[in-house]
């Protein structure tokens, strides 16, 4: 999970960066610059706030790409060994009972198609709340 995590970390880097560079544009922070604001200030005040809510949208996607990565690779046997448990071991040591038990892969499925669900969904919720682009 932690290679998973820190594969997507250059998205967030890009990310933060183009949304500073872009806040730091805007007629606010230059009319903040003018009146004497602090660089601290107006980061704190201006640019953190502007910068955050892109993150948060992009984040609620990254957790429900890395759920499914950890998942298939998992399922796989690439992933977390089988003491600790993972939705795609799990959906991998059913795989030998679908003819018997069903419900046994059922459920890992259905928990991993409702977490990725719920994170698309927050995240469009979230996009159409803190966007104004979208509105």
């Amino acid at each position: 999970m932690i290679a998973i995590g820190i594969a997507a970390l250059p998205v967030f880097l890009r990310l933060a960066r183009n949304t500073v560079l872009a806040v730091k544009a805007e007629e606010y922070v230059e009319a903040a610059r003018a009146l004497g604001g602090s660089p601290l200030r107006i980061g704190l005040r201006a640019i953190l706030p502007n910068m955050l809510p892109p993150l948060l949208i992009q984040s609620s996607l990254t957790v429900a790409a890395a759920i499914i990565a950890e998942s298939s690779l998992s399922f796989l046997g690439l992933g977390q060994q089988p003491p600790a448990p993972s939705w795609g071991s799990m959906l991998n040591a059913a795989q030998r009972y679908l003819s018997q038990a069903p419900w046994m892969a059922l459920y890992p499925g259905l928990a991993i198609f409702a977490i990725v669900l719920a994170l698309n969904v927050l995240r469009d919720g979230l996009r159409d709340v803190l966007d104004p682009k979208h509105r």
